[in-house]
Parts: structure tokens; C-alpha cells; sequence
């Protein structure tokens, strides 16, 4: 007898399939969403009983409530599965390419909004100016003082050929529109694989022919694109964030690496994506380095890929064991968590297709399950434990705790703390 599977129209995925518990781990952040919520909404009643200057001051405080975004930056090796591991926090399997080759080559920032139903809601992807241009060409050798690199003088070197051939590429795919584009924005009302594939995906060489063909190719305008921003409505987060997916560090081009370790000094969440099979090893210094002057509470070391393991029930204490001594031999975050999972194990979840899985990854699957999985587990659906193996809810949790201890308690506390002093005073002059 067969069974028709049951389709989700919104998603195109097969309903029975989907994971019931993305949002495990997520617990604390659901939480603070509450408290951020009975906050608004004292605001709003506080906005009632005021006067025209009191009002004015509540609507300040309501702006920066609204506006609180805690923002999570992945950075790590090119190919350790950054992209795959946004896609699968952000539960949509293929919502960024992650099989373009060459891959991401600028920061592309996940919007993410509490929804019922994931939808794209918008793009926004910013171009170079000259004068960034200029600055990358004459401070680019920065990276080798902030990496701590010896030899900066020949980065700085390579740094500007790379800018300049990059530029003079562009403008002969571009045309005049280059000089159009510079500083410049694009806004879309929406976003697919292929618009992405246009902005943020640098592809292979292009004709320098005019400035009107090949229009649809993958990386049009990867060369000048400065940042892309992507609005979503997500089912998988209690409260809005920002995802923030980074270029890798051993980038060939230097220029990209540069823009990664500024995304990191910007952040106060941050992380590490590895590869569980080439943990740490020489490609990953300058990564250390990057991170050696974050505290071990602002970084997540998440080990990526154990489904490529033989033996991952053996080999996963050895590989945390030598991650905890490099960290420790190269004045590393020390304190920092490390968290073992399979970003590929999730989409597969995520994407309905448990069955088509590799026989090898199927085995380490096993593996892990049988040595992890309690007892109490035992009667969760195949998909939702599959979750948890992958490391997802625990990288969560850790997540979640950092976002409302160092960010969101905080700014809640900002904004409350001035709420009661109007509230008082508008009390007193009741009274």
C-alpha cells in the first residue's frame, strides 16, 4: 500500500518529516522574549498616562526596544560548513547556496523574525564606494598586524595587486555601470538561490564584453558587493537575531579575510566553525589569533561534520582533547564550549530526505545515537532525534544563554530602568 506524503504547501516539505523540536535549546531565549514582550506592552500603557514629554520619552525607549537585534557571527575555514550550519539554525536547508564553488565572498547578514510560516521578506545588498576602495588599498595591511603575522609589508602587497586586479575586472564586466554602482544600493522585495548566487558567490571568470550580457550569472557583482543584508520570517527563533555568515579565514583572497576579522571585531558573539576532520590545524592560527583577545564567555566552538567520521563514538574525545591543548598552547579562549554536531545531518532533517542518506553517514549516525541518545530519548520520532544529534539544540543553548546574559538582560535593563523613573514621576505628579 502506498502512501501519499503529506506536502506542506508553504514550504515544500513533507510535513511528517520536519523536526518538532527546532526550537530546543532555545529556552532561555523564549524566556527573555516574554520579559521584552511585558516590557512593550508596560510601555505602551506607561505612553497612555503620560504627557506630550513623558510620551516622548517612552517612544524613545520603545524605538530601542524595537530595535534590539542580538546578532551571532560564524567565521571559520573556507568549506568547514559555515553556510550549512546558517542554513540549518535558520531551519530552511537551502536557503544560501552552499555548494557554489567558489564560495561565500562577502558578510552576509541573516535577519531573522519570529514567524508561524518562513517566508522571504526582503534583500538589500550595499556596494563599495571609491573611497572604501582607496582605504582597503592603503590600511589592507592591517590584517597581518591583526592576525599577528610577521611580514605585514608583503600583505599589504599582495593585498593591493588582489584589490586592483579585482577592480579592473569588474569594470570590464561592468562597463559604465561601475562607476554607477559605486556606493550604491539593491532592494528587492524578496530573494531566491539565483538572486543570492548574483550578489554574494564570486563564479568564474566573465566575458568583458558589454555591460548587458550575462545578467543572470552567478557572481555579477560579488566583486563590488559590500554587504547583503536578507530579511526572513523564521519558525525556528522565539525572538529576532541576526545570523551573520563570514567569507572564510584562509580565504585566498586576502581582502576577504580582512572584511572577516572586522565582522568579528564588531561582534560580541561569535562561532568557530571547524571541520571535525582537519580540527585546528595549521590553516586554523590565524583563527586563534582572531579570537585570542575574545573573552572564552563571547565564543561557541562548534566542530562541524562528524558525520564524515569513521568512528565518531572514538575519535570525538580525541579531537576535543587536541582542540583544548592548541587553544591552551596559542594563549586561545581556553574556557571557550565546544559543541560537536553535523550541520549535513540537519538539512537532511530539515529537508525531509532521511532516507537518502549516505550509507556512511548513516553509520556514524548510528554510532553517535547509540552512545548519546538516553533512554528516555527513546520513544522521540526518528526526525527530532536526528536534531539532536546534530548538535543543533545544544549549539543553541549555548547561544541562547549568551544572547540574553550579555545582550539581552542588559538592554532590558536600560530600557527599564528610565521606564520606572517617568513612571515615578508621573505618579508624583498625580498625586
Amino acid at each position: 500500500m502506498n502512501i501519499k506524503a503529506e506536502i506542506d504547501p508553504t514550504t515544500e516539505i513533507r510535513a511528517q518529516a520536519r523536526p518538532t523540536n527546532l526550537k530546543a535549546g532555545m529556552e532561555a531565549l523564549a524566556q527573555f522574549a516574554q520579559e521584552a514582550a511585558r516590557i512593550e506592552n508596560a510601555l505602551e500603557q506607561l505612553a497612555d498616562l503620560s504627557g506630550p514629554d513623558a510620551a516622548r520619552a517612552v517612544a524613545k525607549l520603545k524605538t530601542q526596544l524595537q530595535g534590539f537585534e542580538p546578532c551571532v557571527t560564524l567565521l571559520g575555514q573556507v568549506k568547514s560548513g559555515k553556510t550549512s550550519l546558517i542554513n540549518a539554525m535558520a531551519g530552511w536547508s537551502d536557503l544560501l547556496p552552499s555548494d557554489v564553488n567558489p564560495w561565500t565572498s562577502v558578510v552576509t547578514s541573516l535577519h531573522l523574525a519570529p514567524a508561524s510560516r518562513r517566508a522571504e521578506t526582503g534583500a538589500r545588498f550595499r556596494f563599495m564606494t571609491e573611497e572604501e576602495w582607496d582605504r582597503l588599498t592603503v590600511k589592507g595591511g592591517r590584517i597581518g598586524e591583526l592576525a599577528g603575522r610577521a611580514g605585514a609589508e608583503g600583505e599589504l602587497e599582495k593585498i593591493r595587486r588582489q584589490i586592483d586586479a579585482m577592480r579592473d575586472k569588474a569594470r570590464a564586466r561592468l562597463g559604465r555601470n561601475f562607476e554607477l554602482l559605486m556606493g550604491q544600493e539593491h532592494d528587492y522585495g524578496f530573494f531566491d538561490k539565483n538572486l543570492l548566487e548574483r550578489y554574494i558567490c564570486l563564479g568564474d571568470d566573465f566575458d568583458a564584453g558589454g555591460a548587458d550580457e550575462g545578467v543572470e550569472d552567478q557572481g555579477r557583482f560579488a566583486d563590488i558587493t559590500r554587504s547583503a543584508d536578507l530579511f526572513l520570517n523564521c519558525q525556528a527563533v522565539p525572538f529576532r537575531m541576526c545570523l551573520r555568515d563570514t567569507p572564510g579565514v584562509n580565504d585566498t583572497f586576502m581582502m576577504r579575510e580582512m572584511v572577516t576579522i572586522k565582522a568579528v571585531r564588531d561582534s560580541r558573539i561569535c562561532v568557530v566553525v571547524l571541520s571535525a576532520g582537519q580540527a585546528l590545524t595549521s590553516v586554523d592560527m590565524a583563527l586563534i589569533r582572531m579570537i585570542a583577545n575574545l573573552q572564552s564567555r563571547d565564543v561557541v566552538i562548534f566542530v562541524n561534520r562528524i558525520d564524515e567520521l569513521p568512528d565518531p563514538v572514538a575519535q570525538i574525545p580525541e579531537i576535543e582533547e587536541s582542540i583544548r591543548q592548541t587553544l591552551k598552547d596559542h594563549d586561545g579562549p581556553a574556557g571557550a564550549e565546544i559543541i560537536f554536531g553535523s550541520a549535513a545531518w540537519a538539512n537532511t532533517v530539515l529537508s525531509g530526505e532521511l532516507e537518502e542518506m549516505n550509507s556512511a553517514s548513516s553509520r556514524a549516525l548510528i554510532a553517535w545515537t547509540e552512545a548519546k541518545l538516553e533512554l528516555s530519548d527513546s520513544n522521540h520520532s526518528p526526525a527530532n532525534i536526528v536534531w539532536e544529534m546534530s548538535g543543533l539544540p545544544a549549539l543553541w543553548k549555548a547561544l541562547s544563554r549568551r544572547i540574553v546574559t550579555n545582550l539581552g538582560a542588559p538592554c532590558l535593563a536600560g530600557i527599564a530602568r528610565p521606564a520606572i523613573t517617568l513612571a515615578t514621576s508621573q505618579e508624583a505628579a498625580a498625586s
